[in-house]
């Protein structure tokens, strides 16, 4: 997640540095292994980082940790219908039937590959229902036709890479039985044009033939050309990728983890471990600067590094490596193993008369991939807010977390669940406000709401008007269910926890009553139904294999406990809701646990919250079509494999459960119990910070701040807080400052 804001409150001035010698000498090598810095004022370290350490800290791209290496990836997504996939119009669906052919023209930028699949998104009419005998017939550039029996509405079909070529390819389908029938739905140029207001991107790649491919005609029509959700899944090294290392601290440790005092680098060797493979691109920078995080501050710029001894200029305390790779056309990957590091440096901390009794600090936890949140105080927020009087809703609440609790109850009790159908114009909005207010459209009657959706909408913009951040995770799992979820920031807990707000409920720790976010009831959920670490394999997602693993489960046994308000449906969906049983409506069996934690199998985050502010790319009708937006950050691990119809993985938890309205500080002793800040927070809606010195508080943005220790104890504190007045974590610390004479 990107940190915004990040700032720097002061630049932290070190005693002068030694001048870094462009090699090590051979004596300073043998001082190392020899011991012979035993100086009180010469130290030295050696420090080695194995490629699974490297990857647990560091952020990256494309990149992904297999055995002992960090390697590229080799998923390559090839699509053009994603952007606008998911209009529930007549118009938008084709049908694949007897005598009827559709194909699909996709570039493939490169070759060779180890696997590749046909990746596309069809409904089964008759039979009516995956996994009922009814099969496709793709044909890859005029070679003979593969079958495939359709299990899930996201096809995986593998494809010879002996039949695919570099450039343009030909993907045929027909049905395989004569007497079979499927719906096909399709991206409409209309989408772009009209919702996003760009212009339209498609250029005719899909085509169909109703003649058996006598005759081919545009997908679509002359006015609105359509795009068939057909994809190509190649297993290869085709995409940049680059990888930061984290912040090295090259000299002393700091005294409990925060204070830092003065030191002058003498030597410094770094040496990546890097096996190159054969036509791929390496380029090593580095950064520096003497502040704990590159964003408190001072740091230089990045610059290009090669060989081992730091570049002039970048004679720092700290530093951080970032390397970048340009796959080039081989077939095999380059690895990270490691990075070594050895440095010597010069230290004087003694006289300072400086002893730290206590401290709590919130190190920030960094993510590969930007999230970008509302701003809560956007005026669009804070009319909704008004307007729907969210003020009355929460009145009396004395936690957040009944406040959450409220809204969602609120958003709950709204209206009652409907799925939008083609008779209904497509629900393209993510303004809660229109959302609610049903505008009059052809066919739509007034009505307000839609499906689960919706509600999180509603409800994620509502929290955001207070300045609890929300976002929106699509789960889904057993060909049909699905549902869309929000995660709100909890400052009481200090942690990303999920709310249901069209089920009006929420999942907690029978032992410790902490409520649980998303990953943790996946993680959950592998434990319970997928045990023994069984990979998850969707092509078998029948009802009867649902039912037969939620069927040995005893629900007295699971960790946890759902908590339900019972607003959903208008009471209907009751306190003594039973969330764990796999079919919540005999009628309608694809809901899976009743959206319980049952459902959490595939997960995917959108990647931004501040839908108001920015209008596009955003899925269409989101979640009406089995998710076939390609912009997801999609949830992936050694149980989950990678879905093939999506472009983008998480693979570490720290990649999307960072933290919030925390401080992340450092303490530089200068001289005379004169102590510098340096503070980092990633805090939506940030307004200041306040620091707090022996009870005296003073606001400060990103300015200078000094502190003159008195002599005994001082208690220092600091919190950030946002445009609402909301006030974040406290970090703190305690230091006993004795003067020393002379």
């Amino acid at each position: 997640m990107t940190l915004k804001p990040i700032f720097r409150i002061v630049l932290i001035a070190i005693s002068s540095l030694a001048g870094i010698m462009e090699g090590l000498s051979a004596d300073f090598e043998n001082s190392y292994t020899k011991g012979s810095f035993k100086s009180d004022t010469l130290k030295s370290k050696v420090e080695t980082w194995t490629a699974a350490e490297l990857w647990a800290k560091s952020v990256s791209q494309n990149l992904k940790l297999e055995g002992n290496s960090i390697v590229l990836e080799d998923n390559l997504l090839i699509e053009n219908d994603a952007v606008t996939l998911g209009s529930i119009r007549s118009e938008a669906w084709d049908t694949l039937s007897k005598g009827r052919i559709i194909r699909k023209i996709l570039e493939l930028p490169v070759l060779p590959a180890k696997n590749a699949w046909i990746s596309m998104l069809i409904y089964p009419m008759l039979p009516a229902e995956p996994m009922s005998g009814g099969k496709l017939e793709f044909r890859v550039n005029g070679n003979k036709p593969i079958v495939y029996e359709l299990r899930h509405f996201w096809t995986s079909v593998p494809v010879p890479v002996s039949y695919l070529k570099k450039g343009r390819n030909f993907i045929e389908l027909k049905v395989h039985n004569q007497n079979e029938k499927f719906r096909i739905p399709m991206a409409l140029s209309s989408i772009i044009r009209n919702v996003i207001g760009q212009p339209s991107s498609f250029t005719g790649n899909s085509e169909r033939s109703i003649d058996n491919g006598k005759t081919w005609k545009y997908a679509g029509s002359s006015s609105n050309i359509a795009e068939y959700p057909i994809r190509l899944k190649v297993q290869a090294y085709a995409k940049k990728a680059w990888l930061q290392t984290p912040v090295i601290n090259l000299a002393d440790k700091a005294l409990e983890g925060v204070m830092y005092f003065p030191v002058a680098l003498e030597a410094v060797e770094i040496k990546p471990r890097i096996l190159n493979a054969e036509g791929s691109k390496w380029q090593t920078r580095i950064r520096s600067g003497n502040t704990h995080l590159p964003e408190a501050g001072g740091w230089t710029a990045w610059q290009n590094f090669e060989g081992s001894t730091l570049p002039v200029g970048n004679n720092h305390r700290f530093i951080q490596l970032e390397y970048s790779i340009d796959p080039g056309i081989g077939n095999s990957t380059p690895k990270i193993t490691g990075l070594d590091l050895k440095s010597a440096w010069r230290s004087n901390s003694k006289g300072a008369g400086i002893f730290i009794t206590e401290v709590k600090n919130y190190p920030i936890i960094r993510s590969s991939f930007d999230f970008v949140h509302e701003n809560p105080a956007l005026p669009e927020l804070q009319e909704f807010r008004k307007q729907f009087k969210l003020d009355q809703v929460v009145e009396g609440a004395t936690t957040e977390r009944e406040k959450i609790k409220l809204l969602r109850a609120w958003t709950a009790a709204n209206w009652d669940w409907f799925l939008p159908n083609s008779e209904f114009e497509d629900l393209l909005s993510w303004d809660a406000s229109k959302i609610l207010s049903g505008p009059a459209a052809p066919g739509n009657l007034s009505k307000k709401g839609g499906n689960c959706l919706h509600y999180a909408i509603v409800f994620a913009q509502a929290c955001q008007s207070f300045g609890i951040p929300a976002r929106i995770v699509n789960t889904n799992y057993a060909i049909w269910g699905g549902h869309e979820l929000v995660e709100v920031w909890s400052r009481d807990y200090q942690k990303w926890i999920m709310a249901d707000p069209n089920f009006d409920t929420m999942f907690y720790d029978k032992k410790t009553g902490i409520p649980l976010n998303i990953l943790e009831l996946h993680d959950l959920f592998l434990k319970t139904y997928y045990q023994g670490g069984e990979i998850i394999d969707r092509d078998k997602w029948s009802f009867e294999d649902r039912d037969r693993r939620a069927n040995r489960i005893d629900p007295k046994d699971l960790p946890i406990a759902m908590e339900a308000g019972g607003k959903a449906f208008s009471g209907k969906i009751n306190k003594d809701y039973v969330w764990w049983k796999v079919t919540f409506n005999e009628a309608n069996p694809g809901y899976s646990g009743g959206y319980g934690f049952y459902n959490t199998a595939e997960v995917r985050w959108l990647p931004r919250s501040n839908w108001l502010s920015q209008k596009s790319p955003l899925p269409v009708t989101h979640g009406r079509t089995h998710w076939g937006w390609d912009g997801y950050y999609a949830w992936t691990d050694a149980q989950t494999p990678e879905t093939p119809e999506h472009r983008f993985y998480v693979r570490r938890p720290s990649d999307i459960y960072g933290s919030l309205f925390q401080v992340d500080f450092a303490a530089h002793y200068i001289q005379n119990g004169e102590i510098q800040f340096d503070l980092a927070t990633d805090s939506p809606g940030f307004d200041h910070f306040n620091i707090v010195v022996n009870g005296v508080q003073s606001p400060v943005k990103a300015k200078e701040s000094t502190v003159r220790l008195s002599p005994g104890m001082n208690a220092i504190e600091v919190y950030v807080v946002d445009v609402m007045g909301n006030s974040g974590t406290k970090s703190r610390i305690k230091i006993n400052y004795i003067p020393v004479a002379g």
